[in-house]
């Protein structure tokens, strides 16, 4: 004869003996005291936390001879008959394979029929695997069953049921065991069958267990008859330490060790994410995490020295690699693969990548000291992408404008790596920001060509806009000096003067300062390369020493008897333009404002714009047939 099973011998048979279920018992055994027990009930849960072995509790008091305090006596001729299961008032279904019409139709005949106790109880397993047929026999039963019939449905997914049928049933949910709870019990099974286990198989079965009372009992009774050479215990723990390491070695040894032992890829990428889990809870929700006490401390101060990104990261890893081996030829390769994902950072580019190695930056800040790794040689870079191999460390050769903002020196690589120096240190020995930066070009190097195609392109924002119009003139050592339209474009530029003299020291490694000479109302400076400079009528009062040249032919005189004629014989609106330019109102950006009271262009003549190509004036007909092509014009008869 068999054995019969640890969770088979120790099933409760009253609601005081049911673990970690109290707000279940509360709920049965009071309605039963009082006489108030419901027509249907619905025991949902994950598995082996009790939820038939409480149908079958309600079934035994529900007839029993001698109830006390909505508990069985389990002593009675109807207590003893329900555990031997051949009582004729329970009755017991699977539907898993029962689920047809036919069944329920089955079950619903019999319903109507007498029984030898007060109350006909009906147990359906696994109700959510009834079809859709099934289902609708069975809802009109349970919306008007007969007064002595109690049906109690159990099911691991409630959500498959059709809410018709939850609707008329009192919803119990049933939870995962807490971890402290689980081990007093586990501990006592094992005391009361004289099973004698190593603390590492307690911690083992509480492990594989995952909360459930049935499968804690299955694997505590497996491991009494392997003994400790037949644990197959997978350091987790290492794993981790090799996360926080960021050692892909030490976490493939571990993986390695762990398959070759016989555990399958897939059962250890669940048991990783499990166990990751549980330190994401450590630190967010520590009444959640399903292991006992004395370990959580542990736990948790390995998760704060990964991090929550570091272990959100693993999880995502690893449930990304879980959904692909179902498809996969080899689960193992998958397996390695978010191993040195999770544990290098040259083989993490993603976000989650760059927030988790920010987040251990931030830390190490915290904390005030940096351990400094061993220093490795460095690595070659690929001269196309710049970016330098694994494990090697790259240094920018040149300096790259930001996106936003005005372009920031270049600081220099370090050749050794650094560590987080107190406040102290950093006052007494952080060299001076023009010291660091390395020269990216001689100070002699600013001409015009260099002003108008790199420097002033550079500029971003208010800066570009207002500089935009400045012309070369003369650069020294020092001093750049730029020509601009007039004072009031002049007092612009002054406010942008800092943000390009930024541009400036970065461009040529050391400071230079803007000087800036209006012309007096005159257009602007040269705008192209190779364009002379222009001085202001007083070239001594900026300190120049050269005499002021003769405007060029690219931009046209606005002062002088020519200028007059020129302007007497231009439109009214090129009179307005010319004459705010030449002293008119601006705006904050240094536009010329005032252009809405200028005269409309609508009398110019197209004819006399004798500079513009002639595809480049097309008459309305012209345009309606280029927007319906194939159309063909109809001229109306007169």
């Amino acid at each position: 004869m068999a054995t019969q099973s640890l969770y088979r011998r120790y099933r409760p048979r009253r609601f005081s003996e049911l673990k970690g279920q109290d707000h279940v018992v509360r709920a049965l055994r009071t309605s039963v005291a009082e006489g108030r027990e419901g027509q249907a009930y619905l025991f949902s849960g994950p598995r082996g936390t009790g939820k038939t072995t409480s149908a079958r509790i309600l079934a035994k008091v529900l007839n029993c001879e001698n109830p006390r305090d909505g508990e069985p006596c389990c002593e009675c001729e109807s207590c003893l008959a329900v555990e031997r299961g051949v009582s004729y008032d329970v009755h017991e279904l699977d539907a898993a394979s029962n689920n047809g019409v036919e069944a329920m139709r089955d079950l619903i005949e019999k319903a109507s029929l007498g029984t030898p106790g007060r109350h006909k109880v009906y147990i359906l397993d696994e109700v959510h695997m009834l079809t859709k047929p099934a289902e609708a026999a069975l809802l009109k039963t349970l919306e008007e069953p007969p007064p002595h019939v109690v049906f109690v449905l159990a099911t691991t997914d409630p959500q498959k049921m059709s809410d018709t049928i939850r609707s008329r049933t009192q919803h119990l949910q049933f939870h995962l065991l807490p971890a402290d709870t689980l081990a007093e019990h586990v501990r006592w099974v094992a005391a009361d069958a004289g099973l004698e286990l190593s603390e590492a198989s307690f911690e083992q079965a509480l492990s594989r267990g995952g909360g459930s009372a049935r499968d804690t009992l299955s694997a505590l009774e497996l491991l009494a008859n392997t003994g400790d050479e037949g644990m197959q215990i997978v350091p987790l723990d290492e794993f981790v330490e090799s996360m926080i390491d960021r050692d892909p070695g030490r976490a493939l040894t571990v993986v390695a060790h762990a398959i070759s032992a016989g555990m399958d890829p897939r059962t250890l990428t669940e048991e990783l994410i499990a166990f990751l889990r549980n330190g994401f809870l450590a630190l967010m929700a520590p009444e959640l995490v399903q292991i006992p006490s004395n370990q959580l401390d542990g736990l948790a101060a390995q998760s704060q020295r990964l991090g929550a990104a570091g272990l959100v990261r693993g999880i995502e890893l690893l449930g990304a690699s879980l959904s692909e081996m179902r498809h996969a030829p080899d689960p193992r390769v998958l397996l390695d693969v978010a191993t040195v994902q999770l544990t290098a950072d040259s083989a993490g580019g993603d976000t989650a990548a760059l927030l988790q190695r920010l987040e251990r930056l931030e830390r190490q800040v915290a904390a005030g000291v940096v351990a400094a790794p061993v220093e490795k040689a460095p690595a070659p870079r690929d001269p196309a992408t710049g970016r330098a191999a694994l494990g090697g460390r790259a240094r920018p050769s040149t300096t790259a404008a930001p996106e936003t903002g005005t372009p920031e020196p270049a600081a220099a690589e370090p050749s050794a790596p650094a560590t987080v120096p107190t406040p102290a240190a950093v006052a007494d020995t952080a060299p001076e920001p023009a010291a660091a930066a390395a020269p990216a070009a001689s100070r002699n190097d600013i001409t015009a060509d260099v002003w108008e195609n790199t420097i002033r392109p550079a500029l971003r924002g208010m800066a570009r806009a207002v500089y935009g119009p400045a012309g070369f003139i003369r650069s020294t050592d020092s001093t750049l000096t730029l020509s601009v339209p007039n004072a009031v474009h002049r007092a612009k530029c002054e406010e942008q003067r800092t943000v390009v003299e930024s541009a400036l020291a970065a461009f040529v490694g050391g400071p230079v300062a803007v000087e800036l000479i209006d012309d007096g109302g005159g257009g602007g400076g040269a705008s192209g390369p190779g364009s002379s400079a222009r001085t202001s009528a007083d070239p001594t009062a900026s300190g120049a020493t050269a005499p002021a040249q003769e405007p060029t032919s690219e931009r046209a005189p606005h002062d002088g008897a020519d200028g007059a004629e020129a302007v007497e014989t231009s439109s009214p609106r090129e009179r307005g333009l010319a004459a705010a330019a030449a002293g008119g109102p601006v705006d904050d950006l240094g536009v010329v404002t005032g252009l809405d009271e200028l005269p409309d262009d609508d009398e110019v003549d197209l004819d006399d714009l004798t500079d513009a190509p002639p595809e480049s004036v097309k008459s309305p007909i012209d345009r309606l047939a280029e927007a319906f092509p194939g159309s063909e014009l109809i001229e109306e008869a007169g």
